[in-house]
């Protein structure tokens, strides 16, 4: 990278990666729609294992930004050899991390959910869910590797269709397998969870196809799969642990939000569940703007134009803003329209629509907020990056706690948590980020 990327280059990195994100996403979404229609146990379950679920995605997720942001530096510094045994070495090491995950749910996931939750209905129902879905991780991650190798070489056109394959292989498995249709049985919560388990398959077999038909394999050494390298993995580690316990700190404080909301009753729990799924769908453009931002800076920092970060961080944060803008003018328009997507109960409706409105303003502070903390892991050093989100996840937890305790009758109010959050966030990344200390940092 020679020079400042333009507004088009942005934009080109940036949305295949949001039609992409929003594609996957669309996975859970469509799992909660469903569910929904079977019934509130279903849906309150679903929401558990799916917390406990994604906390232990995103332990192996943050190993595919250190990734991420390892061939990001190689590719700016246009030494593409390394890349390939970076992204095998990745491959090896979040696989292990599956099959132990696998295990520990099988031996542990039990009494821990039991423990968590007050329903004892729940905890079976969500075991039910988590003994397939688990399975997942294998498939998952190894996505989230290749995507992280399309990313650091600003190679993105792909992941969107690669996305597209998942949700539309999930949707039409989970039509087929929760309501037992074309002569399938009728598998309600567990047809979701394995539905999205070949989903992830479908997926991995495309990017697979893509890197062997689309990608130079000679220029980045890719697909020789000697044995494993651990100075590579030691390297990729280093960087990637503060990320990989950042997630872990980040999801087990979203763990416990659910668990606080769960004492309020199964309702409650529904509720928030049909505006997490809702959440995590209008968030996930501005997800696209953080791997943008973090692979431009990477790149930039490689080939040695740190005086471009700024201006980079304040290119991605006017698309960041512009989105999520829309994003909440829309919600306030069609707040019905959107919950009658997930439930057909005017009860629910009726408490869910402030948790929509509250969600879409917290979406707009993260459009600012969540690149320039993204922008602080770029650089290097995700030790403080993790200390950022510590600080700010601790806060989270009192703040929905004294929430949930004051509005258990209006429960949506709780979603002004994230509002908290994202504040904190900014604030720590751009006390960091203005200060120099970041342009020490090698990789």
């Amino acid at each position: 990278m020679k020079t400042l990327p333009s507004y088009k280059q942005i934009w080109q990195i940036a949305w295949p990666l949001m039609i992409g994100l929003i594609a996957e996403n669309i996975v859970g979404v469509i799992d909660t729609m469903f569910l929904g229609h079977v019934g509130e146990l279903e849906l309150a379950a679903s929401a558990m294992a799916g917390a406990f679920y994604i906390m232990l995605f995103c332990v192996g997720m943050g190993f595919g930004v250190g990734t991420q942001i390892l061939i990001s530096r190689r590719n700016g510094e246009q030494n593409y050899k390394p890349i390939g045994a970076i992204l095998e070495n990745s491959l090896y090491f979040v696989w292990l991390i599956s099959a132990i995950t696998v295990i520990f749910v099988f031996a542990f996931a039990e009494p821990v959910l039991s423990f968590i939750i007050s329903s004892e209905a729940i905890t079976e129902a969500a075991l039910r869910f988590l003994n397939i879905r688990v399975f997942t991780l294998f498939f998952s991650l190894g996505c989230v590797m290749m995507r992280s190798f399309f990313v650091g070489i600003q190679f993105t056109k792909y992941i969107g269709i690669g996305a597209f394959v998942i949700a539309g292989t999930n949707l039409v498995l989970d039509y087929i397998m929760i309501f037992g249709k074309f002569g399938f049985p009728e598998m309600g919560l567990e047809g979701a969870a394995l539905a999205s388990v070949l989903a992830e398959v479908a997926g991995l077999i495309y990017f697979v196809i893509i890197i062997i038909r689309k990608v130079d394999l000679k220029k980045y050494d890719l697909f020789r799969f000697k044995k494993p390298q651990l100075e590579i993995t030691r390297s990729t580690f280093n960087l990637s642990v503060y990320t990989m316990l950042q997630n872990l700190i980040s999801l087990i404080s979203w763990l416990l939000f659910f668990v606080i909301i769960e004492k309020t009753g199964e309702r409650n729990l529904a509720v928030i569940n049909i505006v997490r799924s809702f959440y995590i769908l209008i968030i996930t453009p501005v997800w696209a703007y953080n791997s943008t931002v973090s692979t431009l800076v990477s790149n930039a920092i490689g080939a040695g134009q740190r005086r471009y970060m700024f201006q980079i961080i304040r290119r991605v944060t006017l698309f960041g803003i512009g989105t999520t803008l829309l994003i909440f003018a829309l919600t306030i328009c069609f707040p019905i329209s959107i919950m009658k997507l997930y439930t057909a109960d005017v009860s629910l409706i009726e408490i869910g629509l402030n948790g929509l409105y509250i969600v879409a303003f917290a979406n707009v502070i993260y459009g600012f907020t969540g690149i320039a903390f993204s922008a602080v892991s770029a650089t290097g050093n995700t030790k403080i990056a993790m200390f950022i989100e510590t600080f700010a996840v601790v806060i989270y937890v009192f703040v929905a706690y004294f929430l949930t305790e004051k509005f258990a009758e209006n429960i949506s109010m709780v979603w002004f948590t994230e509002v908290t959050y994202y504040v904190l966030l900014g604030l720590g990344s751009m006390l960091y980020l203005s200060t120099n200390h970041w342009k020490k940092k090698k990789i």
